[in-house]
């Protein structure tokens, strides 16, 4: 079904897979928690996370009968029940676990399906070059509105520049406390339900003729160095109730800005690994069938 296959990073990275098999191929991009936290046999939590959501799907996306989100579920289900062994593990909150992003596709009657979770991207071109893109920007969309948000105090109520940079850095870790909940954003990890919330779709196959699936570097977005350098501080003398009303009486006020979103993701992390692909023979296989 794919010929041509090349594999491309911008630097070593062991949280970071990519993998083609017969009829289906996928990105995983990991990451180690928000709350640093080390339990598993693996260099990382993150890294331990990838090896054993790849070994999974290796196992059972390709001949399982049911919907690729089905199968992930039933992985994060196994993964976390082997995570529950190590020691420590069952005293941990979910910003103490690790996470993974990911971008899967499987091949079956005709039709191409995808599964897109967290900061991995998927891009099918046709056969006359155009491209559309597949990516899951709901984190990179906050911090947009964040920017917006500060831009905004900047010019409404005259706010020092330097007082505008600490909101940002201090709201950028609030940001990444509302992992996995409504209004914020989504990665898998502990709990199999998440699957719910990933983008998924199908398309003809013969319409595509070459597929890049992409890992955009999650870690490194995720905990980059703003937030590392202002995690603690925040928690300790920023936060309270009165501060996360503010900001979510502005956030709700700000729409999608998938610009700025791009901008925030090629500026804190840009890509890290990715597959590219040509699909053979796309345009002599049989009409798709539902």
């Amino acid at each position: 079904m794919f010929t041509n296959i090349q594999y491309g990073s911008a630097k070593s990275n062991t949280m970071d897979v990519c993998n083609v098999q017969r009829d289906c191929a996928w990105v995983i991009d990991g990451s180690d928690p928000l709350f640093p936290t080390h339990i598993s046999d693996a260099s990382s939590d993150g890294e331990w996370l990838v090896k054993e959501l790849n070994l999974y799907l290796k196992q059972h996306l390709l001949e399982s009968d049911h919907p690729i989100g089905d199968t992930v579920a039933r992985g994060l289900l196994s993964i976390h029940k082997q995570y529950l062994q190590f020691p420590g593990a069952d005293k941990l909150y979910d910003l103490e676990m690790p996470s993974a992003c990911c971008a899967i596709i499987r091949v079956r009657n005709g039709w191409l399906s995808y599964f897109v979770m967290g900061n991995c991207e998927l891009l099918l071109q046709d056969h006359e070059g155009k491209t559309q893109s597949i990516c899951d920007l709901r984190l990179q969309e906050l911090d947009a509105r964040l920017f917006e948000i500060s831009q905004d105090l900047r010019q409404t109520q005259r706010m020092p520049l330097i007082r505008a940079q600490d909101f940002v850095d201090n709201l950028m870790v609030e940001n990444r406390l509302r992992r996995n909940m409504k209004g914020g954003y989504w990665v898998l990890g502990e709990e199999a339900s998440v699957v719910s919330q990933a983008i998924i779709g199908s398309v003809p196959i013969q319409q595509i003729s070459h597929i890049s699936l992409i890992c955009n570097g999650f870690a490194q977005y995720f905990n980059c160095r703003k937030v590392v350098r202002q995690l603690e501080r925040y928690l300790t003398s920023k936060r309270t109730m009165e501060f996360v009303d503010f900001y979510n009486s502005l956030l709700v006020k700000k729409h999608r800005n998938e610009k700025l979103a791009r901008y925030l993701q090629e500026t804190l992390s840009g890509q890290s690994t990715a597959v590219f692909f040509d699909v053979l023979d796309a345009r002599k296989l049989d009409s798709p069938v539902s």
